[in-house]
């Protein structure tokens, strides 16, 4: 008996594939698809193109901050700087300005906001300055854009794409660091760094998430007192405990001594309340 759905299925069978590229399209589209896509982008490209022998290029550095953590999507070391890389896989316009707070990417029809990466990557200079104890002159920011997008208003010098930054690195032939001092530098963030696992990205993510949703509800997450000292070493980690008060719930207005790497690491124990003295 002449089966039509059985003919259909020996037909199509090696179209199969054929299915999977509206799959793959809706999944390229994920903000965290397109990120990783980005940094894997500009990792091959600086692994392929910049000498290993001069220069020491890591990934996914993140490092604990006295509000969390923070991220950074590629470092190089040199004899000639440190290089703090950020990744942006974006398309279509860029707009935006070195004092904006914000920059803005257009499409026909609709338009987007997103933070200005001069500003996001200065506070991973800012960190790595203080891990590392280098001068400013001797650690550059670079924004590396590795979409199909194109600049509508002038860019500052370090934003571009990665043939500028690969310029921008390769350009630079004054020595500012010794053999000595670059390998110092590597130690201090290999040992600086957050463990680069699946558990340190997710806690990172899960920190920005609690950042954003902060600044949405009005800045009710958690605080630190007014630059509390530490309170010694963390139980859990060794890291440092600070003082903090609790914002919104139950212990509003209550304080707490908490980890400050997290949200790596969780670590908590409230304070007792103080008891005023009685006065004979």
């Amino acid at each position: 008996m002449f089966d039509p759905f059985s003919l259909l299925q020996h037909v199509l069978a090696p179209f199969w594939w054929l299915l999977l590229i509206p799959l793959l399209t809706v999944v390229l589209r994920l903000p965290t698809v397109k990120g990783w896509v980005g940094e894997t982008i500009l990792h091959t490209g600086l692994r392929l193109l910049l000498p290993s022998a001069r220069y020491h290029l890591m990934r996914n550095v993140t490092l604990p901050t006295k509000d969390g953590s923070t991220q950074i999507d590629h470092v190089v070391v040199s004899r000639h700087g440190v290089f703090v890389i950020e990744t942006k896989n974006y398309g279509g316009w860029i707009f935006g300005k070195p004092e904006d707070k914000m920059w803005t990417q257009k499409f026909p029809g609709r338009s987007s906001a997103f933070q200005n990466p001069l500003r996001q990557n200065d506070k991973h200079v800012r960190t790595l300055a203080e891990l590392t104890g280098l001068d400013d002159n001797a650690l550059f920011s670079q924004i590396v854009f590795v979409g199909n997008c194109t600049f509508k208003t002038p860019m500052p010098a370090n934003v571009g794409k990665l043939a500028a930054c690969l310029a921008a690195i390769r350009g630079r032939d004054d020595v500012l660091l010794s053999d000595g001092e670059v390998a110092q530098v590597l130690d201090r963030i290999r040992t600086g760094r957050l463990a680069p696992t699946r558990a340190t990205h997710k806690a990172h993510v899960r920190h920005v998430q609690a950042l954003l949703a902060g600044k949405r509800a009005g800045g009710t997450r958690a605080a630190p007192t007014a630059r509390a000292q530490d309170r010694g070493d963390c139980p859990a980690c060794g890291g440092a405990v600070d003082e903090y008060t609790y914002k919104t719930g139950a212990k509003a207005g209550q304080s707490f001594h908490g980890c400050t790497r997290f949200p790596a690491c969780t670590y908590r124990s409230d304070v007792p309340e103080r008891v005023a003295e009685a006065v004979a």
